[in-house]
């Protein structure tokens, strides 16, 4: 193996694995779309978007995000601000890491209050940059927020209003944060509810082996880097060479080959015949069966036998066995 060869697929695959190349439209993230514009189109001031771990939340998300902009061919603000888990909850830190994030140069200076009336002064001028005079604010992992941030944040979208500009509030996170949402109805809490928790998407990972070759061709088509103006799959499968490549074809393979594995902890079936694929294994299989058939040497291995040893690589099969565990602690200690 070429140590070069294979520096410079790194490069390529890195930046797709951890979310900050691109995202791509599978049949969840058209979903996800839909029902964030409808939210946007109807005055609704934010809404959760909740799923399973590694299922896609986040690039479903910035797909989604992005896809709006496109749609309505405007300009359209958005901030994404990843959610620190604290202990305890610091206004002053809260605001502070939100500059932080929508990049304002004067972050770091000032009190709590100083750091609010900042932040708020710089929503404003940017929603006026939009004809929407709207600005997106994206958290996610949102499942780390304490009681006293969420207030925080009414704060910030009541003061919206007296701008006269609109502030859509997006959050993500697993279950739990749709458990929190509960946990504020119980309480009365219905400004909060209604402001920010109102509607809830659920999202889940590939159901079908039409959905995974829907995705396999969006991998197919898509051009990364950008800059160089070819498509993804040239960088490891020479067009001269293999002028009909088309990864969708390897879909029927790739779903037998992730049941298979999802057999070896649950011989009984009962999870293959309601298998759904989360979308950060299947995407680092696909990265992974990629790069070996971009260094795979003579004699080398059969496509099966590469696309096999992906699946096996991905982690999947250790994703499987950490939730058979979780189920099995449900069942002994309810």
């Amino acid at each position: 193996m070429d140590p070069q060869r294979f520096t410079q697929l790194m490069k390529i695959t890195a930046p797709i694995m951890n979310g900050s190349a691109f995202q791509i439209k599978t049949a969840q993230t058209g979903l996800c779309f839909a029902s964030l514009l409808t939210w946007m189109q109807v005055g609704l001031s934010g809404g959760f978007i909740v799923g399973p771990t590694r299922h896609g939340k986040t690039c479903a998300a910035r797909w989604a995000l992005k896809a709006i902009k496109k749609a309505l061919a405007i300009f359209l603000p958005i901030y994404e601000i990843p959610v620190r888990k604290q202990i305890d909850a610091r206004e002053r830190a809260f605001f502070e890491h939100i500059l932080r994030c929508v990049r304002h140069r004067d972050w770091k200076d000032g009190t709590a209050g100083t750091k609010r009336n900042r932040l708020n002064d710089f929503l404003a001028a940017r929603a006026r940059t939009s004809p929407l005079k709207t600005v997106v604010l994206y958290f996610d992992e949102a499942q780390f927020l304490h009681d006293q941030h969420w207030e925080w944040l009414l704060n910030i979208a009541n003061e919206s209003v007296e701008s006269n500009i609109r502030i859509f509030f997006l959050f993500s996170g697993p279950q739990e944060l749709a458990q929190a949402r509960e946990k504020y109805v119980a309480r009365g809490m219905t400004q909060l509810v209604g402001r920010f928790m109102s509607v809830v998407f659920e999202i889940n990972g590939l159901k079908s082996r039409e959905q995974l070759a829907e995705c396999l061709q969006e991998f197919s088509d898509v051009v990364y880097p950008k800059a160089k103006g070819q498509r993804l799959v040239s960088h490891f499968v020479d067009p001269s060479v293999r002028a009909d490549f088309s990864l969708a074809s390897y879909a029927s393979a790739m779903w037998e080959g992730f049941s298979a594995k999802a057999d070896e902890v649950y011989p009984q079936g009962d999870l293959t015949d309601n298998l759904i694929l989360p979308m950060h294994y299947v995407t680092a299989a696909v990265l992974h069966f990629l790069t070996g058939l971009a260094t795979n040497e003579e004699p080398g291995f059969t496509d099966a036998q590469l696309l096999e040893h992906a699946i096996s690589a991905c982690g999947f099969i250790d994703f499987i066995r950490s939730t058979n565990i979780e189920r099995k602690a449900e069942e002994r200690y309810g």
